[in-house]
């Protein structure tokens, strides 16, 4: 402590000093120990204000303050020397570290009581009451001196663990009582009084450093903060040897005097009392303790009893040693059934490698199954809690709890509750075994029967389906509902025999299901993929497989390969994409002219939609158009090339270039009623000549059906816009059907005119007849898919005077046809 360099500076500065003063070196030496008492207890004093423990350190610091009175002033020591003891005493008491309170307090001075007068009783009866009675004043000063001493030793070697500070404050408060004690019982003779004052100055200074010392490190260290705890005497060594002392005194003075004084024996009756009192004490105080255990304990009973988890103490070999009352209410065991048997073997054979492993230091909750006391198997979970090494408990805690519930919920969540099939997650987890083939069946008119007969037949049409699959597998096999009207099968047979499965699921299925009030009948598409990658990854090629089978026909059974899949993904990338593809700029228009076959220049083009995808390129037209017919985007594609084409026909023509232009419409939206305002909204956005915009219509899509198309064309042309049939001879319209087409142009199809003549025929009087059927017709006539100069001869010789192809150039955009367009201008 960095006390202890100032005290011996300041001891040293009144000691050099003194001889100066005409004082003698005892003199000198009480002033300096006065001057060290009185520097601590100002030091004391300004930690006091500082913040806690501020009655024991004021305490402490009075007492230094009235022990430094008594160097300084021996004549005042028979009346400062007591309060210097007793303040000195009280404040090490309180001070924290050393007891825990007012009551810890007080039992520890009863202890230093206890022990101290038995003490004084020996020192009495041995050295004070040797020549007979003492004088009361020396009676009186050893009898404190004894009691402060020995409570301060007391107090220090009874404190807790580290007693660091209440050995040090302790020791301090012994030497310092000692120090004023000896003031009043200075002996006559000049070499003895000066070697006492010489011990009472050192052991002062000495003091008043410790109890500085101990005071600092109760306060500033965390050994304050610990709990005191007491206990009895009574066998105690503190007391039993200066009991054996006193008593043995008091029979020594009996033999050898025939008598004890009377100081004597009033002291030894206090010392009686003390411990009796200090014993009562402590009776009451266990008395209050076992009332708070008894309380806790029946506290304890009461929450246990009430829980419904089941309390289990386990010895450290893991046999059960307590269990709670929930025991036998929850499950029926009496104590007789468990306590004392290993825990072991009270759960399943099946579960006891499991249950061994969770005490190696799992924490986790334990499923297991144990017998109750009816003979039947519960579902319980548990958790461990390891206590083997806690001295207190000495073995293994287990929370249990019924688990029943619990499990038959988990039951309920893996089958679909209107078939009783195992659902989607129950086949995934049985798809992590691996190996083996999943088998995914969808039914095709499923959806009609709920709308034309109600989701009741529905429902017990799908419980049929689950009954058919369920019989048509193997035991071993798992039959799962994965969603809606789609199930499967997962079955570890070789790809034969899954296939087998397959076809006769399809034959199952296909047969009729009688419902009340009518027979219904459905068709299944089957996909195949193996086992493999994970769960989810399997189920999703299968499906792949499955959506392959219903695109393809009713009662298609399909493998999953890598060509289907990556037309799935990229299906699906279109399918995402193509709603923002307007708003991002990915669409565009590529141009390619019709050029006049004899004057060599173009009469018009074709605009032709392009979707430029960042990350699969373009897309080609007929991709769009049908992945917008499945969006049901049709219509606003349709609307976005007409008004983009009439507006670079609007460009073209303010530049002087004659020309007109044509856009490719589908059969659909061709015959919705809205289409020719829609086309008329176009074209007078842009101020375009109806003349000079066609739309055209591709053969292929028109079937037989060409009474339904022909009302929807007239109307076109009743706005004044021409129409074409593109690609002619690739479709089922025969040339008769021409004559009741109101169509403008015949874009003929280079079938007409490359394809192998037949045995003893030429193309070219093919693409004749056409030609001059179109004359008769009035209809123009555009070969379409010229690409080499043989091409371009044969079409010339059968009279057709237009045509567009390759040969000219590929479609391209704007600026690149404008190219082509500078040597034709407005005539």
């Amino acid at each position: 402590m960095a006390s202890a360099p100032l005290t011996l500076a300041a001891a040293a500065a009144v000691l050099l000093g003194g001889p100066l003063l005409g004082l003698s070196v005892p003199a000198a030496v009480l002033l300096a120990a006065a001057a060290s008492g009185l520097l601590h207890a100002v030091w004391l004093f300004r930690l006091a204000l500082g913040g806690s423990s501020r009655l024991s350190l004021a305490a402490l610091g009075s007492g230094l303050t009235a022990a430094s009175a008594c160097a300084a002033l021996p004549m005042a020591a028979p009346y400062a020397a007591p309060a210097a003891g007793l303040l000195l005493v009280a404040g090490l008491l309180s001070l924290p570290g050393v007891t825990a309170g007012p009551a810890a307090a007080l039992r520890r001075a009863l202890d230093g009581i206890c022990v101290a007068l038995w003490k004084f009783l020996t020192l009495l009866v041995l050295v004070l009451d040797l020549h007979g009675a003492p004088r009361p004043a020396v009676f009186v000063t050893c009898l404190l001196a004894t009691l402060g001493i020995t409570i301060g030793v007391v107090s220090g070697v009874r404190a807790p663990f580290p007693r660091g500070c209440a050995l040090t404050a302790g020791a301090g408060v012994a030497l310092v009582v000692l120090a004023v004690a000896i003031v009043p019982l200075l002996p006559a003779e000049p070499a003895r009084h000066d070697a006492w004052l010489l011990a009472a100055g050192g052991m002062l200074v000495f003091g008043s450093v410790l109890v500085w010392a101990g005071a600092c490190r109760s306060v500033d260290t965390r050994e304050a903060t610990l709990r005191v705890t007491d206990g009895t005497l009574i066998g105690d060594p503190l007391l039993v040897g200066p009991v054996l002392a006193g008593a043995g005194a008091v029979l020594y003075a009996l033999v050898s005097r025939g008598r004890i004084g009377t100081p004597a024996m009033v002291i030894g009756a206090a010392a009686v009392l003390a411990v009796v009192l200090r014993e009562a004490v402590e009776a009451l105080k266990s008395r209050k303790f076992s009332g708070e255990l008894a309380a806790a304990r029946s506290a304890f009973t009461t929450i246990i009893g009430g829980s419904s988890d089941v309390i289990l103490i386990l010895e450290k070999d893991l046999t059960v040693r307590w269990q709670s009352p929930a025991a036998a209410r929850q499950f029926g065991l009496s104590d007789q059934e468990v306590l004392g048997r290993e825990f072991v073997r009270l759960v399943h054979a099946e579960d006891v490698a499991a249950v061994r492993r969770s005490f190696t230091g799992s924490s986790t909750p334990v499923r297991t199954r144990i017998c109750d006391g009816f003979g039947v198997w519960r579902h319980v979970e548990y958790t461990v809690s390891d206590h083997r090494d806690d001295p207190a408990v000495g073995g293994v805690i287990i929370h249990l709890r019924d688990a029943a519930e619990r499990v038959a919920f988990e039951r309920s969540a893996r089958v679909d509750p209107l078939t009783g099939l195992p659902n989607r997650g129950a086949l995934l987890r049985a798809l992590e075994r691996g190996g083996g083939f999943l088998v995914t069946v969808g039914l095709h008119g499923f959806a009609g029967v709920n709308d034309l007969h109600g989701p009741d037949i529905g429902d017990a049409l799908l419980v049929e389906v689950a009954a058919r699959i369920r019989a048509a597998v193997a035991p071993d096999d798992v039959a799962a509902r994965v969603d809606g009207d789609e199930f499967a099968v997962y079955t570890l047979v070789d790809k034969v025999h899954a296939y087998t499965l397959a076809t006769r699921l399809l034959g199952e299925l296909a047969e009729p299901y009688p419902v009340p009030g009518t027979v219904l009948q459905l068709s299944a598409g089957i996909g195949l993929a193996p086992v493999g990658g994970g769960p989810e990854d399997t189920l999703r090629r299968a499906d792949l497989a499955l959506r392959r089978a219903k695109r393809t026909g009713r009662g298609r059974v399909e493998w999953h390969d890598e060509a289907a899949e990556e037309a799935y993904v990229r299906r699906a990338t279109l399918e995402q994409h193509l709603p923002l593809a307007v708003e991002r700029g990915e669409l565009d228009l590529a141009y390619q002219p019709v050029y006049d076959l004899v004057e060599g220049h173009p009469i018009g083009v074709e605009a032709l939609l392009r979707w430029r995808h960042p990350r699969l390129g373009t897309i080609p037209p007929r991709e769009v158009l049908a992945v917008a017919e499945e969006l049901g985007l049709s219509a606003s594609i349709h609307d976005w090339v007409m008004a983009r084409a009439a507006r670079q026909l609007s460009l073209w023509q303010h530049e002087g270039y004659r020309l007109w232009i044509s856009v490719n419409v589908g059969f659909d939206d061709f015959t919705d009623p809205t289409f020719p305002g829609r086309l008329s909204t176009a074209l007078d956005a842009h101020q375009i000549d109806p003349h000079d915009f066609v739309i055209e219509l591709a053969e292929r899509e028109l079937g037989t059906d060409v009474e339904r198309v022909a009302e929807p064309l007239a109307t076109v042309r009743a706005i004044g816009v021409r129409t074409a049939l593109d690609r002619f001879g690739t479709g089922s319209t025969s040339l008769a059907h021409l004559r009741r087409l109101p169509t403008d142009l015949l874009k003929v199809d280079r079938a007409l005119f490359t394809a192998p003549p037949a045995p003893g025929g030429q193309v070219a009087p093919i693409i004749d007849v056409v030609v001059d059927l179109g004359r008769r017709l009035g209809v123009t006539v555009v070969a379409h898919g010229l690409e080499a100069g043989e091409h371009l001869e044969l079409v010339r010789r059968a009279g057709c005077r237009y045509g567009q192809g390759h040969y000219y150039g590929q479609p391209a955009p704007a600026e690149r046809v404008e190219a082509a367009l500078v040597r034709q201008r407005t005539w």
